[in-house]
């Protein structure tokens, strides 16, 4: 997940009919089923990933494992295990503002809650300079 607040300006902006692959990479120690609203995606892999605080880097590392059966498909959420990424392919058809996060609502509720914006700015969006209050 991001390390940006939920106020901090939009990152995650596809233009409408555009298919991304996202890497996420879970750096913690806990399991985060993560949900990315308004948006069906595939699983495309996942793998090991090298952790280096001192170095404040994350590196993958080793084979990339295929989706396991039940992760075929189409989804809407999807496990992301710790110390890996994961890599979900995913297209933007439906222009507006929503949500990608954790499924966990205490982690909903402590910033592991990103706004998504697809297509162009929008009234209403976190921006640059925001701030909380």
């Amino acid at each position: 997940m991001s390390t940006a607040a939920w106020s901090e300006a939009v990152t995650e902006a596809p233009a409408v009919g555009t298919t991304e692959l996202w890497e996420i990479y879970n750096t913690t120690a806990d399991a985060h089923p993560i949900h990315v609203h308004d948006v069906h995606f595939q699983v495309v892999e996942r793998g090991p990933v090298v952790i280096d605080e001192e170095a404040r880097t994350v590196l993958p590392t080793g084979s990339a494992r295929q989706p396991e059966p039940n992760e075929r498909g189409w989804k809407d959420t999807v496990i992301a295990y710790p110390g890996e990424v994961l890599r979900i392919r995913m297209r933007f058809g439906q222009p507006g503002q929503f949500v990608w996060h954790c499924h966990i609502v205490e982690h909903e509720d402590n910033e592991m809650m990103r706004p998504m914006r697809v297509g162009p700015p929008q009234p209403g969006e976190p921006a640059a300079g925001h701030t909380a209050g």
